[in-house]
């Protein structure tokens, strides 16, 4: 699979959550509950604190899963959204063979959407077919006539628009009304007239709600209830906050797709109140993008043509001299020199992006937006005409240029990021325009300071630009372990609005970010909804920071052009290197007669199966009324007659789901004989039984092969640990920080400077606890520092250490100004000598005696910092 670290990450904690819902609804059936303790279970878990889950009121009553994953413009949200079928198939399970209904806003997102799906070649096609074998994917018009063997032959995936579904009056839309084409699906069951609606019903689909923020309505979940779903994934880049506001379970942030090589960033911004010099000046910069990727060519062999979008203005009564798409186009041409056949018109009337040649395409001039649907990477340059456009507008064109071509990062810096030019005579109000762009791309707030740059700056007005964009961000207050979200239900819809305009909350980072001017009467209506709460006091700093003399900030060392590099512990072999992690000793195949074939009855236990009892019956309204008595593990539509399972076609479904490349295939084949030979004469299963269960039976035997392969990796680590011969830690396999490179899920917010950090931002580090007293003591207190990193757990490029179960990521890396460096990593005195952080000290100080002279590690404790002095004290002796 062609996954990036972050999306296998994303795809890991929701399927987590899903076993979470499972595991919390069979410990407390009956209470709805689930969905609730399984999301703040997950939410302390992936951001260390509780959010409070928001129930849909049209779901809540069957406690259906809706959580949503947010996921910036560019971040692959329709890779992930076919991913994440097979891993709720996986979890929940959803049965032999899943039904997605996969909701979008536009037609155009939908025949986008059952392009990549449908069409040989395309990345998500090739990946599902991996994933499932045949997968049907069906139009909506499709779905209204397909017949039950489809459903029960393959994983199914129903593309429609929310519209198509979405209606007060049902009986107007085709998928509500009776359908004898589908009367097959509802063999056995009295009644007439059924709908396709209900035939997806019965199944129970899994529905994914892409674009989730053009959805959001009560009518919206009103609309999914009626398809009776076992669980919906919300996929967006901008979830709804305040309204009716998202379960976010998990939140991509932009470092993080910039450290992965999938958007351009930062944007550097110029502006000119003369179009023609600004396109003079956008068209330079376009002629020297393509000298760079000539030579990034000769370098790397990728061929890439950047282009600039050109957003014009509309046609204004009181202004005919308005840059409209036509005059763009001829001010091109006739005072350019541009050829007719590198510029395509997309517009109102007219779209020249249809046909257009690749290969020659240069310019593409828009209005409001672009053709949905139209993805172009290699566009570089976005030139404006329009220096107050609206947010939406501008986001509509802004995504496109943020796209990385080939998800590679480019050997000349010029062509890893974007560029953006501006008709106006207000750098401020442009830099503004541009940051709410990407707010509305899906970036958080708090992290776009750093995302636009003034690369021709008004000397005179570098005090207003700063001004006009100044923001600040503070942590929510918490109440116990859970964040605190504000209550607006009291405040006037007027002022609330007004607050809205300059507030953005973020659950999932636990904080929120002010920015403008706040009158006295609004700042008590945001003290007021955080009644009760530890706000109050940092609220008030906020307000003044706002208020306060701005100064300019001073370039860290990243933002010089400068590396921080540290060696990585590596294994060799000869002139082999390679990290210690990945080292061929450590691969080996996994002995299945050594394991225990035999489920007892807490590994596989013996319930009942309640799902082929359902009651099916009408409602007042004729229509079919689903009474929900099922289990949670079985997916819906087993009602008609199943064919007699064997043993032989068991064994077959079970080894092709669970082969691997460590497990010999016939050693496979006898261990599952042996599973299901004990499950049958010892347990006294019948194999229809076994069938009926497999996706229950294929986790349990998936947990027992599992803990036997991390077992095993845990003594081939420790035996390779015996000769340190064989390991190094140099400048032949480095870590190495710069620009670009460093991804974060939440920024500092706290209100003590911390200098001196290498890049500009401090990523997940609270405002308070223990590890930020000890970022604080680096920072303030420690003498002879150069600089620092606040490193990052399981994030691309941050620096870690190989141990026998799982890699670790030390919270501090620090380098003194004579060259020393410095790994620390924190830990409270209640887990210092717990045996996994036994180990990390034996592998820290391993990385120490390789790397030679000027390299440290230390674990202080209990707030011990004098033990971090001590070991730099030590290098130096």
């Amino acid at each position: 699979m062609s996954l990036k670290d972050y999306q296998s990450e994303v795809l890991d904690r929701y399927e987590a959550f899903l076993h979470a819902w499972r595991a919390q609804a069979e410990a407390n059936p009956g209470t709805r509950q689930a969905s609730r303790l399984a999301f703040e279970q997950c939410t302390q878990a992936n951001f260390g604190f509780r959010i409070p889950y928001h129930a849909p009121e049209a779901l809540a009553a069957d406690d259906v899963p809706v959580v949503c994953l947010r996921v910036p413009t560019g971040g692959g949200k329709t890779v992930i959204g076919g991913h994440a079928i097979a891993r709720a198939k996986r979890a929940l399970p959803l049965g032999e063979r899943s039904l997605t209904v996969w909701l979008v806003p536009t037609d155009a997102i939908r025949t986008q959407t059952l392009r990549v799906l449908k069409t040989p070649g395309e990345l998500l096609y090739r990946e599902l077919r991996t994933l499932f074998g045949e997968v049907a994917v069906l139009d909506i018009d499709e779905a209204l006539a397909v017949p039950p063997s489809v459903l029960d032959g393959h994983d199914t995936i129903i593309v429609a628009t929310m519209q198509a579904f979405k209606q007060a009056d049902t009986e107007r839309l085709a998928v509500y009304r009776a359908n004898g084409a589908l009367m097959e699906h509802f063999r056995g069951i009295e009644g007439s007239g059924w709908s396709l609606v209900e035939a997806l019903a019965l199944r129970r689909p899994f529905i994914v709600v892409d674009e989730a923020h053009n959805q959001g309505s009560e009518l919206a979940f009103d609309t999914l209830a009626r398809l009776a779903p076992s669980a919906v994934l919300e996929l967006t880049a901008t979830p709804d906050r305040l309204h009716q506001p998202s379960n976010v379970l998990v939140s991509i942030s932009a470092s993080t797709l910039q450290s992965e090589d999938m958007i351009k960033l930062p944007v550097d911004m110029a502006v000119h109140p003369d179009w023609r010099i600004a396109l003079r000046e956008a068209i330079a910069q376009l002629g020297a993008l393509q000298r760079e990727a000539d030579a990034e060519c000769v370098a790397t062999g990728e061929v890439l043509r950047p282009i600039m979008l050109l957003q014009a203005e509309r046609q204004q009564k009181d202004n005919p001299d308005a840059m409209t798409v036509d005059r763009v186009r001829a001010a091109l041409i006739d005072e350019f020199g541009i050829p007719a056949a590198q510029i395509a018109r997309s517009a109102t009337g007219v779209d020249e992006l249809v046909d257009v040649d690749a290969a020659a395409l240069r310019f593409v001039i828009t209005s409001d937006k672009l053709r949905e649907g139209w993805d172009w990477p290699a566009a570089y340059v976005l030139m404006s005409f329009r220096g107050s456009s609206t947010q939406m507008a501008l986001e509509q064109v802004l995504g496109r240029v943020l796209r990385m071509p080939q998800v590679t990062r480019k050997q000349h810096e010029a062509l890893n990021r974007a560029y953006a030019f501006a008709v106006s005579s207000n750098i401020a109000e442009v830099a503004a325009t541009l940051r709410d762009g990407l707010v509305q791309a899906g970036f958080e707030r708090q992290d776009i300071n750093d995302l636009v740059r003034t690369v021709m700056p008004q000397a005179d007005g570098a005090e207003d630009l700063l001004r006009q964009n100044a923001s600040v961000s503070l942590s929510l207050p918490m109440a116990g372990d859970a964040v605190v979200l504000p209550d607006f239900s009291q405040m006037p819809d007027a002022t609330r609005k007004r607050i809205e305009g300059k507030l953005d909350i973020s659950p999932e980072t636990g904080s929120m970010t002010l920015r403008g001017q706040w009158k006295p009467a609004e700042q008590k209506a945001l003290q007021d909804a955080f009644a009760g709460t530890t706000a109050a006091a940092g609220l008030e700093r906020a307000f003044n920071r706002l208020a306060a003399p701005v100064e300019l900030p001073v370039q860290t060392p990243s933002e010089r052009g400068e590396a921080f590099s540290l060696p990585l512990l590596a294994w060799s072999q000869g002139d082999w290197l390679v990290d210690l992690g990945d080292a061929p000793p450590l691969e080996g195949t996994l002995a299945l007669g050594e394991i225990d074939p035999l489920l007892d009855e807490a590994a596989y236990p013996r319930e009942l199966e309640t799902l082929q009892r359902r009651r099916l019956q009408m409602n007042d309204a004729g229509r079919l009324h689903l009474d929900p008595l099922e289990k949670l593990d079985v997916q819906m539509g087993l009602f008609g007659v199943r064919d007699t399972a064997s043993v032989e076609d068991l064994l077959w479904t079970l080894e092709q789901h669970l082969s691997a490349a460590d497990l010999e295939p016939d050693e496979l084949s006898a261990w599952l004989s042996g599973v299901l030979r004990h499950l049958q004469e010892a347990r006294g299963f019948s194999i229809d039984e076994l069938a009926y269960r497999r996706p229950r039976l294929r986790e349990a035997l998936g947990e027992r092969i599992a803990a036997a392969r991390r077992m095993g990796h845990r003594q081939r680590f420790l035996d390779l640990l015996g000769d340190e011969t064989q390991m190094s830690a140099d400048a032949r396999l480095q870590c190495v920080f710069k620009s670009g490179r460093y991804a974060w899920d939440s920024l500092y917010n706290g209100f003590i400077t911390l200098p001196k950090h290498f890049f500009p931002q401090i990523g997940n580090l609270k405002s308070q606890g223990e590890e930020f007293e000890c970022a604080d003591f680096i920072a303030n207190r420690l003498d002879g520092v150069r600089d620092w990193v606040r490193n990052i757990e399981r994030k691309h490029g941050a620096f870690s250490l190989p141990t026998s179960k799982q890699r670790f990521y030390p919270d501090f890396l620090l380098r003194m100004q004579d060259g020393r460096m410095l790994v620390v990593e924190y830990k409270g005195a209640h887990l210092y000598n717990d045996p996994d952080q036994v180990e990390k000290r034996r592998i820290g100080a391993l990385w120490a005696r390789r790397a030679g002279k000027g390299f440290g590690f230390v674990m202080p404790k209990q707030k011990e910092w004098s033990a971090i002095q001590q070991a730099l004290d030590d290098m130096r002796a």
